[in-house]
């Protein structure tokens, strides 16, 4: 899913150079819109046996502080919170039914973040508040649903991504995601965090 037709079409070229044999479809929709997310996973639900999600919207701009307008701060919010919350609330009954189900599975809604709770930046500061709201909710989420089969989880980015970085390149962030994801039942952790100036992610 994307609002960007143009990048939905790059990404599923490069799926499919990757892995001929898979199906990619597209969905086009702005998920700052709640109606019209939700009207777009409707349009899901005869899928069945869903077994992960990967949420990774944001927006990455600056916010100059007492200038940057509020209608903007609630655009991020709906963007990174408000849409994920839609989003967990149609999957995740869908998860917990996969989990009873299939005791292999591995029912997982995975989320990318970063160490903006803990390191605040004053000039993105809208997307350091949205990034810490959303930390809290998958949290919640969790420690909420992880015992009914469940892996919620955080792939939280510590820096700027560029192919040449050592850690924080594309390429390592999507096997240590898949690395979060692949984890045993009984070995689940809520997240891996990669920071740019260590050779290991740290999963915890």
């Amino acid at each position: 899913m994307s609002r960007n037709q143009q990048r939905l079409e790059e990404d599923k070229s490069t799926v499919l150079s990757k892995a001929p044999k898979a199906t990619v479809e597209t969905l086009k929709v702005d998920i700052s819109d709640p109606k019209a997310l939700k009207a777009t996973l409707e349009t899901l639900d005869g899928v069945e046996n869903i077994e992960c999600v990967l949420f990774n919207a944001a927006r990455v701009e600056p916010s100059n502080l007492l200038e940057f307008p509020a209608e903007e701060i609630e655009l991020d919010f709906k963007t990174t919170n408000i849409a994920l919350y839609t989003v967990a609330q149609w999957v995740i009954p869908r998860l917990m039914k996969l989990a009873e189900s299939s005791p292999e599975a591995k029912p997982s809604l995975l989320v990318t973040n970063s160490l903006l709770y803990v390191q605040p930046v004053p000039f993105v500061f809208s997307l350091t508040m949205v990034k810490a709201a959303q930390r809290a909710l998958v949290q919640c989420l969790d420690m909420t649903y992880r015992e009914q089969g469940v892996h919620v989880g955080l792939i939280s980015v510590g820096g700027q991504v560029d192919p040449k970085n050592k850690v924080l390149n594309p390429s390592n962030i999507a096997e240590k995601s898949w690395d979060l994801y692949n984890q045993k039942r009984n070995e689940w952790t809520l997240e891996v965090e990669l920071l740019g100036d260590q050779e290991k992610p740290i999963f915890k």
